[in-house]
């Protein structure tokens, strides 16, 4: 069976974790210092044929996207806290969420589209009067699936 090569393994872009940029309704809201959860897994339906017990056969289910875990300083914007409240507060407010991998010169190398996000989990920072380090706040985001762009 031949080999066929997918994308270019030569090329010179490639990515760092920490140069990336997340986007809510084309909009850059925060600068983020970690972004997590971009997967998706298929679930596997098995079926036991009766007669042939040497054999499970297994076919493709349903698509479950994990959530993306978005970590910015405190700012003093607090427009991601109010999307927050929006959903504490039983109103619809989905959004399109797009992360972009930069390379270092800010050029995009790949980019993913998730569609009808919304904020399901807000973590407000550690506080510490002896400590110096960034204050942390985390937003977890659910979606309805993404697309390469």
């Amino acid at each position: 069976m031949p080999i066929t090569i997918i994308g270019d393994a030569t090329s010179s872009k490639t990515a760092t974790a920490n140069s990336f940029a997340v986007e809510i309704d084309g909009s850059i809201v925060a600068k983020f210092t970690e972004c997590s959860g971009l997967g998706v897994t298929i679930a596997v339906q098995k079926y036991e044929e009766g007669g042939d017990n040497g054999v499970t056969l297994k076919f493709q289910g349903r698509a479950d996207y994990a959530n993306i875990v978005l970590k910015s300083g405190v700012a003093e914007s607090t427009d991601l806290f109010d999307w927050m409240l929006k959903i504490v507060r039983g109103e619809y407010s989905r959004k399109n969420v797009s992360i972009r991998v930069l390379h270092a010169d800010l050029a995009e190398i790949r980019s993913w589209q998730f569609t009808g996000a919304f904020p399901v989990k807000w973590t407000g920072p550690s506080l510490q009067s002896a400590s110096n380090s960034m204050a942390i706040e985390t937003l977890e985001l659910a979606h309805e699936g993404f697309v390469a762009i």
